[in-house]
């Protein structure tokens, strides 16, 4: 029986190490018109990869006002959110022949840009241990 314990103890510590430094990012979004869609969430660590490549993504059904998303497990840190509402389902921000969306889209801390999107830098969410939150309202 002592053989069992030992590697069951082993993995159990590691399990409890790994999520001491896992944190919850609760995205609350407002401005939904309606329930019609899905709210598509992504979550970037740095300012290279920002609108190129997140680091997680998340979804949830749209609800008319405001819904809430809970990206789980991320590493304690600073990061940068995106989020759009796919209206037609097809997974993406759709935009117009110019290149402007056509979607309702936000960033964390309501950043916004000047003839495009934002700087990662404006939409930084400092996210602790404890976890935290960020707020976007769509546009």
């Amino acid at each position: 029986m002592k053989p069992f314990f030992f590697p069951f103890a082993a993995a159990a510590t590691l399990v409890c190490a790994g999520m001491a430094h896992a944190a919850d990012l609760t995205v609350q979004v407002g401005g939904l018109k309606d329930a019609n869609g899905k709210v598509m969430v992504a979550v970037f660590d740095r300012a290279d990869s920002f609108l190129k490549q997140p680091v997680r993504v998340a979804a949830a059904d749209a609800q008319q006002g405001a819904v809430q998303v809970v990206v789980a497990g991320l590493p304690p840190g600073d990061y940068a959110v995106s989020v759009f509402k796919d209206e037609n389902g097809n997974g993406r921000l759709d935009r117009n022949v110019v290149g402007m969306p056509v979607e309702p889209y936000g960033f964390s801390n309501d950043a916004a840009g000047s003839y495009g999107p934002p700087r990662f830098q404006d939409a930084l969410v400092h996210l602790l241990d404890a976890g935290g939150t960020a707020t976007v309202n769509l546009r």
